[in-house]
Formats: structure tokens, C-alpha cells, sequence
């Protein structure tokens, strides 16, 4: 191991560019030279080889004194490793995931505070404290967490923020969007950069009920869970904007809606990019089942084309969010399939469900893992390397 330390940085170097994302972090935990030379590929603009999505379990750790963990799991899909997560040197701090998007992860601590995480470099970045989020009056820590008084009620951090979106800027930036619930359940969005002191409210009369956000060839998409979409030419002045509407999406009468997401995706080398609307619909008579709808914005940015196949691209889906990757990248993922990531019966479940008749149609469990104990927030992708 010794010898292993005195390796020349030039060679390291050589060594660290060809990484994967999960190898680079092990690769800083080995010594200080080798973290050193992490650390110069990083501040390089260096950026991992691509790597397939990793599963995050959020747990809490067994030692008291090593405070919360990614766990990240992979039998078939997706690497096994677990990466500590402690926020603060003197104190360990509670630790719930908020959302993720190009390569970075938004969490907060039960004291309140939010900050942007990169796993990749081991960087974090301070946001807003959920106390200057809109209409949030106070916040206090118990042993249940971080409880949240809002608007009349009390509510747990996650209860409050559905979810919270990095989304980046023209400036090479980055601007988080944080999708909160209001009272008669109208969700509302607010945005920071890192380093701003409070949130800044989007007028709530601007887009009622937001569930998820996308930025696709500059443009700043919003999904409703009424099927609008609406979509913002420029990132700046949004609370004064007048979005473009995209029409409503055909829904089946028979059904409804569960979950809805925005993802952009690549489907290959040379490809242009896409903005993919995926969402989950159950029978709406309460029998069992449910299928997965893709729909693909067309060229013009106007009208939702439903697609029955989409190439080479898997979307892996949770409870509050979806990416998308190559299956020329990841072979393991079967194309034009969406895998859904669900906690389930005390463990938690991924099924796949392909858009296609090769695999054949409806879901199937291609992985169960088992909760850890003291899990609490629910499970999400995480896409590792930064989208270009």
C-alpha cells in the first residue's frame, strides 16, 4: 500500500482520466497523493469516463458517530458501494436527498440548511436555508427529523419539497429549483443559485401544480400534473415570464395519472437530444396494474408524439424523478425499457417495463434489495456523469 502512494502524479493522471465515476471515488479514498491527483484532474475540467445510473439508497449508518450514507447497489444494473455523507466535521447531521440532476444532488440537513453535493469531486455547495422558502414560518429539529410549520400545518422536510432540481444556466452556471407543496395541494416552485441567501419565489399564479422541471436545448421546461407544459425561452426573470404553453397530452379515460416526469435524452452518438414526457398510469377503478406512456416532443417544440419505441435509451424511474441513458453506454439495460425503482413490502423493488413486444409488455422484478434498517426517504436514480 505504501509503495502504491509514492506513484509519480503524471502516471496517476493517466490513471484517473480513464475512470468511471464510481472508480474515481474509490480511487480518492485510497491515500492523500492519490486524492491529490483526483483533485488536479477535477480542477482540470476533467470529467469521469461515462458510467451507467447508480441506485441511492439513503440510510442511516449503523455507527452513531458516522452519521448518514449514500448506499448505492448493484447486482445487475448498477455498482454496490457506500459513500459517507456526513455534512460538518464537529456535529453529524441528518442528511434527506431532495433531487438530482447533471451530476449533483440537492439535499438538507436537520438544521435546516441546503446545500448542493457533488459526489463525483466530493464538493459542496451552500444553498438557501429552507427557512426563506416561501411561506415557511419556522423549522425545528426532533427525533423525527426536521419538522417544518408552513402555512397552518406541520409538515417533515419532504412532505414540504417535493423535490428540488439542479438546472443549468447559460453562463455555465447552475440555478436550483425547488417544487414545494402549498395549502389545497398547489404545487409552486422557487429558485437559488448557490451562495444566494433566500429563495425566490415564482409568482404562484404563473404555472399552478408543477411536478417536475427539464432544461432541453436551453429552454426551461415545466411539467403540471394536469398534463400542460409550459415552457420558458430564458432562464432569467421566470417569475415575470409569460411561458409558451405546449398543449395538453391525450390521457386515457380509464385510468390516472400516478406519476409524471420530464427527462432529456440522447439516444445515441451524433443524436440530438430529446425531451421525454414518461409517465405512470393506473386502472382508474382501483384494479391492480399499470402501464408506462412515453411521449416525445417533436422538432417544432409544439405537439407530444406517443412512442412505442425509443432506441437505444433506458429511463429509469422513482418516486420523484427520472433519467435516461444509452444502452450502447450501459449494455446491461435493455433498450426502450423503463425501469421503475419502488419501495415496496419492506424492501426496495426495480421492475422493468418494456415499450416494446420483444421483452414482452407489463412489469417484471429484475431486482429486490433489501431496507436497510433506519431507512427512511425513499430511493432515486442518480446519473454520475455531468450531461454535456
Amino acid at each position: 500500500m505504501s509503495e502504491w502512494s509514492k506513484l509519480h502524479e503524471d502516471t496517476l493522471l493517466l490513471i484517473v482520466g480513464r475512470l468511471p465515476a464510481l472508480d474515481l471515488l474509490r480511487f480518492r479514498a485510497v491515500c492523500a497523493s492519490w486524492r491529490a491527483a483526483a483533485a488536479t484532474f477535477v480542477a482540470g475540467r476533467g470529467r469521469p469516463c461515462t458510467d451507467r445510473p447508480w441506485l441511492l439508497l439513503p440510510t442511516e449508518a449503523a455507527e452513531p458517530d458516522d452519521g448518514c450514507r449514500f448506499v448505492v447497489s448493484r447486482d445487475r444494473e448498477v455498482p454496490v458501494v457506500t459513500l459517507p455523507t456526513r455534512l460538518g466535521r464537529e456535529q453529524a447531521r441528518g442528511f434527506v436527498p431532495l433531487g438530482s440532476s447533471r451530476g449533483v444532488i440537492v439535499a438538507a440537513d436537520d438544521r435546516g440548511e441546503m446545500h448542493l453535493l457533488d459526489l463525483v469531486t466530493g464538493k459542496r455547495r451552500p444553498l438557501p436555508p429552507v427557512l426563506t422558502l416561501p411561506l415557511v414560518d419556522d423549522v425545528e429539529c426532533g427525533p423525527e427529523g426536521l419538522r417544518v410549520h408552513h402555512g397552518g400545518t406541520i409538515s417533515s422536510l419532504d412532505g414540504l419539497i417535493h423535490k428540488a432540481v439542479p438546472v443549468p444556466t447559460p453562463d455555465d452556471g447552475l440555478l436550483v429549483v425547488a417544487i414545494f407543496r402549498q395549502v389545497h395541494h398547489r404545487n409552486q416552485w422557487a429558485t437559488a443559485h448557490p451562495g444566494d441567501r433566500a429563495w425566490k419565489c415564482v409568482k404562484p399564479t404563473s404555472i399552478p401544480a408543477v411536478v417536475d422541471v427539464a432544461v432541453h436545448r436551453g429552454q426551461l421546461y415545466a411539467n403540471t400534473r394536469y398534463g400542460m407544459v409550459y415552457a420558458f425561452p430564458e432562464l432569467r426573470g421566470l417569475g415575470s415570464a409569460s411561458p409558451e404553453i405546449i398543449p395538453s397530452v391525450t390521457r386515457r379515460p380509464s385510468t390516472y395519472v400516478e406519476r409524471s416526469f420530464l427527462v432529456e435524452s440522447t439516444p445515441g452518438p451524433g443524436a440530438r437530444s430529446e425531451l421525454v414526457q414518461v409517465e405512470l398510469l393506473r386502472p382508474a377503478a382501483g384494479a391492480a396494474g399499470g402501464v408506462f406512456v412515453v411521449r416525445v416532443l417533436d422538432e417544432c417544440g409544439e405537439t407530444w408524439e406517443e412512442a412505442e419505441d425509443i432506441g437505444d435509451v433506458a429511463v429509469l424511474v422513482d418516486a420523484s424523478g427520472a433519467v435516461a441513458a444509452s444502452t450502447r453506454d450501459c449494455p446491461g439495460l435493455r433498450p426502450s425499457t423503463v425501469y421503475f425503482a419502488v419501495d415496496d413490502a419492506g424492501e426496495t423493488r426495480v421492475w422493468a417495463y418494456s415499450l416494446t413486444a420483444k421483452h414482452g409488455r407489463g412489469m417484471e422484478v429484475v431486482e429486490s434489495l433489501p431496507r436497510a434498517e433506519g431507512y427512511k426517504p425513499p430511493c432515486f436514480w442518480f446519473a454520475p456523469v455531468y450531461s454535456p
